[in-house]
């Protein structure tokens, strides 16, 4: 049979031993997340096992791409075989195993590619021997195939992709073993496998067969072994196939069978080597070192370009954003960004516009890496200049929203809080396109949450038409706005952070700077660990 090729980006996770299977299954998340692993009640996909921390790990998608998070489990967490560093994202990629205490998975992003599925039979006579090959058996294999080995080892090590190495594996696991078909099989489930590589003859209608008993066996982690007991005829549905005598020797990675060797020969083909099962046996621990360094230099490749994007991403920041604390005409500010485990494309800037007027934007760019950062990048430098040339919030919005509709992917857009105060009358005109993040605190006064945002997203709609709206300043009252990141940080247990501990917070803070350091000094306290998103506070007063 074939699976469907991939429609979308959804994330299942498939069991590949018995346990995972019992006790959770299939797993499907259709979401972005983030979905939370552990033991804890509150879990999304809860585990039973005591090995598997309250909070072990969590599953989240940024712009098309899944990561695997660990939490800081005592046992950890493991991609592909490598422990994760705890708070620190893991680019997932299709076919990666996941681990998690005794329990291992195989990541389908968006379903898999078009691959068949080798038919396997259903039933063994009772005369039919499946059987494990006793360790001293496989301890005996011949000199004569060392050097074939370590020659086939070579060939291995030099494979730079799967398909490569799976190839080395096959034409070693032949030269050495005398049988004439051999397959490599990846594991896609408890009871289903696919065929990477396969050689040899009597392929039925394209496919390559095999034994399901046989891989069953050797799914527990043992070398098996299909064979005639007394020179009677093999089951049913092996005499079918024409099977007559064959090995399986599981491939492991992290201590999960990611796949198998598969060998065997037909009725009136040449029958394996007698001691053929040692030399399989080698063969596949050969394939899982190999598998295991190829998927951990792939982890590793990924990750590298992560950092290399993060890192960019962080330096676009804090290049286009003012930091620390200052005066720009009649107003004092503070500012901070933190960053999170993914950096978000927080925007800030506070300039002066002439003797009396100075113009703020504050906004928040969809998506995280790089091309936010970019994004944020080009909003920046357009709002700054039409908000120059206009010297009001709406007009400057409207044009911004234009250029952003026009030109920025269809999936990427912006939260956008923008203001012109005006320090001779004291009022601040503002519009505020979707974010909704901000209050406004009186001198002496409680703060005070701010009204709906009074505009739609900027860059869906290029025709809307925004207006602003207007607040009047005293002196020593403050505007404090903040990205999402701040009041949908979580804690261990899940909660968020919430608007109402910002509005306590600042209920008792004296200055800009108060503002923004008791705020950030909570929600890294809340948080516990690194936070979440990129997040970003700014606090704004009117000078006395």
């Amino acid at each position: 049979m074939t699976t469907e090729e991939a429609v979308s980006q959804d994330l299942r996770l498939e069991p590949l031993d018995e346990r995972s299977a019992a006790e959770l299954g299939t797993q499907t998340i259709d979401g972005g997340g983030p979905v939370l692993l552990g033991r804890a009640r509150g879990c999304d996909i809860c585990f039973q096992d005591p090995s598997v921390s309250r909070r072990h790990a969590s599953l989240v998608k940024r712009d098309g791409r899944w990561f695997v998070v660990d939490l800081g489990g005592w046992q950890g967490t493991y991609l592909n075989g490598v422990r994760l560093e705890a708070d620190q994202p893991a680019v997932a990629a299709q076919g990666d195993f996941i681990r998690l205490g005794p329990y291992s998975f195989r990541l389908v992003i968006g379903g898999t590619v078009t691959t068949t599925l080798a038919k396997t039979d259903h039933q063994l006579a009772a005369d039919t021997i499946v059987e494990r090959v006793s360790h001293r058996e496989i301890g005996s294999l011949a000199q004569k195939r060392l050097d074939l080995l370590i020659d086939g080892a070579v060939a291995i090590h030099q494979a730079t992709d799967e398909d490569g190495l799976g190839e080395a594996i096959v034409q070693l696991a032949l030269a050495g073993t005398g049988f004439p078909r051999a397959a490599l099989l990846r594991s896609v489930g408890t009871d289903q496998v696919e065929v990477m590589v396969s050689h040899g003859s009597r392929q039925v209608r394209g496919e390559f067969t095999f034994s399901r008993s046989l891989i069953r066996e050797a799914g527990d982690g043992h070398v098996a072994r299909l064979s005639r007991r007394g020179g009677q005829p093999l089951g049913q549905s092996i005499e079918q196939l024409g099977i007559t005598g064959a090995l399986c020797a599981p491939i492991v990675i992290d201590a999960s069978v990611v796949g198998y060797l598969y060998l065997d020969s037909r009725e009136d083909e040449q029958p394996g080597y007698g001691d053929a099962a040692g030399f399989c046996h080698a063969v596949s621990r050969l394939a899982g070192l190999a598998l295991a360094n190829l998927k951990r230099a792939d982890l590793q490749r990924r990750q590298s370009r992560l950092e290399q994007d993060l890192k960019g991403a962080r330096q676009a920041q804090a290049f286009l954003c003012p930091s620390g604390e200052g005066e720009v005409g009649p107003l004092r500010f503070a500012m901070q960004t933190e960053p999170g485990q993914f950096v978000a494309g927080d925007l800030f800037d506070i300039f002066p516009l002439d003797e009396n007027r100075v113009g703020i934007c504050f906004g928040d760019v969809s998506g995280h890496g790089m091309a936010a950062a970019l994004h944020m990048t080009a909003v920046l430098a357009h709002m700054r200049a039409v908000l120059t040339r206009y010297g009001e919030p709406a007009a400057a919005m409207r044009d911004v929203n234009r250029y952003i509709a026009q030109r920025s992917p269809a999936d990427m857009f912006v939260t956008l809080w923008v203001g012109v105060f005006n320090g001779a009358t004291g009022v601040l005109q503002y519009v505020d396109a979707g974010h909704g993040y901000w209050f406004v605190k009186r001198s002496g006064g409680t703060p005070e949450s701010a009204p709906k945002p009074n505009g739609l997203l900027v860059g869906i709609d290029s025709d809307y038409l925004y207006e602003a709206r207007e607040v009047t300043l005293g002196g020593g009252d403050r505007i404090v706005i903040y990205s999402d990141g701040l009041v949908e940080q979580t804690n261990s247990q899940g909660e968020q952070f919430g608007k109402q501990r910002a509005i306590d917070l600042l209920d008792r803070s004296q200055s800009v700077a108060d503002d923004v350091s008791s705020l950030f000094a909570a929600v890294k306290k809340y948080a516990g660990t690194i936070l979440d998103d990129d997040t970003t506070v700014a606090s704004i007063e009117r000078k006395n």
